[in-house]
């Protein structure tokens, strides 16, 4: 496993990442100062414990959000500190045999898609600022090989504008292409196995709707992945005041989902990830755990890994994805655990 796969179709070489969990809310915090970010929104420090544990449960791919945008000066230079920070979680994973997923998340301020949209020259500035992070990134782990992906941009929008969860306009997602297929230029150009390196790419917002996919630009790239994050049907999984209990109407809903990914990627040679979905806490227990079964043996069924977001807060209402509790390296329900990974 010491190069880059070159010798396998795409899809096929994606599809051997099954099921994976991401880190959320631990990397990607962005309050207080220097390395203690990490710990600000109530996780605590990422362990290589925790990340044995997620293995042994059956996952196979880690997805580390971080947020950079925090630890960048003026000239956009990353702090040393953080970037082997971000390193040695990295190696939590990858030196455990595990799939790497690294990105930028929460760094929306630095490419200001609806300002884009108003001034060349801000497009320009923050088409420079995201290629200079990524360089940085790209020369960091330039060396590891094809079990690290590299995520350009997470959920790309304009946030508190009208469209923000709605796909954006026609002129805000040619900003997002645009930065997608920069970024990757700047990836492609630091050599090492970033020249072949998988490289994953969202759309606007990381919408799953068919209407917004169908019009998307890809950079110019053969190993490119697409992602969508689903956390679908929204009433039952992420909606507080929505359904509890995991209906027919459901199954068709993401039946029709994975069909509509499928003839729109798939079939034209193009791999997709889900990169987050999940289930918030409605105390419905039994039907998290049926949903989770039947997304993810979709998933399998269509060779789509997913990435099941874990923020780690597990009470009962919006925003409670909690999987795995970091606090005491315990499941919060091993059966739902059990359900994402088919154990």
């Amino acid at each position: 496993m010491d190069k880059v796969k070159t010798d396998e179709d795409t899809i096929k070489a994606v599809s051997e990442m099954t099921i994976g969990w991401n880190l959320g809310n631990c990397l990607d915090a962005f309050e207080g100062e220097g390395l203690d970010t990490e710990i600000s929104w109530g996780n605590p420090r990422a362990t290589e414990k925790m990340i044995l544990d997620i293995k042994n449960m059956g996952f196979d791919t880690i997805r580390i959000p971080v947020t950079w945008s925090k630890h960048i000066d003026e000239s956009n230079h990353i702090d040393e500190a953080w970037m082997v920070r971000v390193k040695e979680v990295v190696d939590y994973a990858y030196n455990n045999d595990m799939y790497v997923i690294l990105n930028s998340h929460h760094d929306n301020e630095l490419y200001k898609i609806g300002e884009c949209v108003k001034s060349e020259q801000v497009k320009a500035e923050s088409i420079n600022t995201m290629k200079a992070i990524w360089m940085q990134i790209a020369n960091a782990f330039k060396d590891y090989d094809y079990r690290l992906y590299f995520e350009t941009l997470n959920e790309p929008r304009t946030i508190d504008s009208e469209r923000e969860w709605l796909g954006g306009t026609p002129k805000e997602r040619e900003i997002v292409y645009a930065l997608n297929a920069e970024i990757v230029s700047a990836i492609r150009s630091t050599g090492g196995n970033n020249e072949e390196r998988f490289i994953i790419v969202p759309s606007y917002g990381a919408t799953v709707d068919t209407g917004i996919l169908k019009q998307i630009k890809l950079p110019e790239d053969d190993r490119i992945i697409v992602s969508v994050h689903a956390y679908n049907p929204y009433d039952f999984s992420m909606n507080p005041d929505g359904n509890t209990d995991f209906t027919d109407e459901d199954k068709k809903e993401l039946d029709l989902m994975f069909k509509n990914i499928d003839r729109l990627f798939l079939k034209r040679g193009i791999p997709v990830i889900i990169g987050e979905f999940g289930v918030t806490n409605k105390n419905n227990i039994e039907d998290r755990c049926e949903w989770a079964g039947y997304y993810t043996g979709l998933a399998r069924s269509y060779g789509i890994p997913c990435i099941v977001w874990d923020n780690g807060y597990n009470e009962i209402g919006a925003e409670n994805f909690g999987l795995y509790n970091r606090q005491n390296g315990t499941w919060f329900s091993s059966d739902l655990a059990r359900s994402y990974t088919n154990r």
